[in-house]
């Protein structure tokens, strides 16, 4: 007996297209290949190739930010180095970008690092076969392991700021993440807590091989210059709380913090004198209900030079975060002397994130404990209780990326 296809509630005809039914029901990230093309010329001359699925200036964020930071110290340090797109070509403005990398790395001459693409098959990439590539993403491990039966050296740099399969449920996306972290690299380790989190739960090549180049793990620095606590007068108006809000990745649960913020809302702490913005994309959220009276307001994007000041003018930042890594912002609004409640998850516990500053409160992710964090922050917040002790991190990024950009350059000249 055949099933009726109106007891599963869709049209399943709706899949009878090809097309339709893989970008439907196919769910593999950016499962094209990168294009490149051995050029003998270039052997002599061997270059670092940073990949990245696309550079827009929507895109710089602390992740992407970081890899760029990176990658123009390593060319400081003499070494020849790419940025690769592997998706689109950049459409970055030569001037723009130069600024950009100038506000990140700091004073002295910016070395010259070409934006190119592998993206386009009619104009491959020339690589030489002693090059050396680097991974920022699952999905450039993905694509730069067709190329390594190219190279003459083909381990590779990975840099890892994420456990990137946590990205998706159990799926094609989640085995193929997965696949990448037993790949053949040097992995470099955004954050010791997040290396702790791959090495105790024996992940990919961590299996078998707990060893950690210690060199190549580094702690983000959150600059002074950017993110230091309000000097003068306060900012007149109400309170503010801020929710660093992403509906799209879920990592960030956002539905687990808004029910929260319902609840800490109803408790009567923020009855007068408070408002609650949304923060964290372009039109993540839209104005939504709280209790007690109160609006959830999405606010407008800020650039990089904007946002300390931001964070200067709220006092509590709600975001949660379920993975190993700690998350820029709760660093950032502490360092602006502000009060930030995330949550715990594995090797980030609450002993380790309270250890950075006091002002951050974190339990285990659940409404009750983040509701009772959420009404702490603003109890303290009413009491002029907070106090802006700056955290324990790197307060400069040549601090912490200048010893890892060195120890690159070593690897780099290896043979294999």
């Amino acid at each position: 007996m055949r099933d009726d296809p109106a007891k599963f509630g869709h049209n399943l005809t709706q899949f009878t297209d090809p097309a339709l039914f893989e970008r439907r029901l196919i769910d593999i990230m950016n499962p094209m290949p990168m294009h490149v093309r051995l050029d003998p010329a270039l052997e002599g001359a061997p270059a670092l190739n940073v990949l990245s699925s696309a550079l827009t200036k929507d895109g710089m964020t602390g992740g992407p930010n970081t890899i760029l930071n990176l990658a123009f110290r390593v060319a400081r340090c003499g070494v020849k180095v790419r940025l690769v797109t592997t998706v689109e070509a950049s459409t970055l403005e030569r001037e723009w970008f130069r600024a950009h990398i100038a506000s990140l790395v700091g004073g002295g001459d910016l070395p010259e690092v070409p934006i190119v693409s592998a993206a386009d098959a009619r104009a491959p990439l020339a690589i030489g076969a002693r090059d050396r590539f680097m991974a920022t993403h699952w999905t450039t491990a993905q694509q730069l392991k067709r190329v390594l039966p190219l190279l003459a050296r083909p381990r590779f740099f990975y840099m890892i700021q994420e456990f990137e399969p946590s990205f998706y449920a159990w799926s094609s996306n989640y085995a193929l993440a997965m696949e990448t972290l037993s790949l053949d690299f040097w992995p470099v380790f955004n954050e010791r807590v997040l290396c702790d989190f791959f090495v105790r739960q024996k992940i990919g090549r961590f299996a078998t091989d707990d060893r950690v180049d210690e060199q190549l793990v580094f702690e983000p620095a959150i600059e002074r210059r950017m993110f230091h606590p309000r000097t003068g007068a306060a900012r007149p108006g109400p309170k503010r709380l801020l929710f660093y809000a992403r509906p799209s990745n879920t990592r960030n649960l956002f539905g687990l913090g808004l029910t929260a913020l319902r609840e800490a809302t109803r408790s009567g702490v923020f009855a007068e004198g408070w408002e609650f913005l949304a923060i964290g994309g372009r039109g993540g959220v839209p104005e939504m209900a709280l209790s007690g009276g109160h609006r959830l307001r999405p606010a407008p994007w800020f650039g990089y030079a904007d946002y300390g000041q931001f964070l200067r003018d709220a006092d509590v930042l709600l975001c949660p975060m379920l993975s190993p890594h700690t998350s820029y912002p709760v660093l950032e609004m502490v360092a602006c002397g502000g009060v930030s409640v995330t949550n715990t998850f594995e090797t980030k516990t609450r002993v380790m994130l309270e250890g950075i500053s006091a002002n951050i409160l974190a339990s285990a992710p659940t409404v009750e404990t983040m509701t009772a964090d959420i009404v702490a922050a603003g109890e303290r917040v009413n009491r002029g209780e907070v106090v802006a002790a700056p955290p324990l991190m790197p307060q400069e990024w040549g601090e912490t990326l200048d010893p890892v950009a060195r120890r690159i350059v070593e690897l780099f000249a290896l043979p294999d």
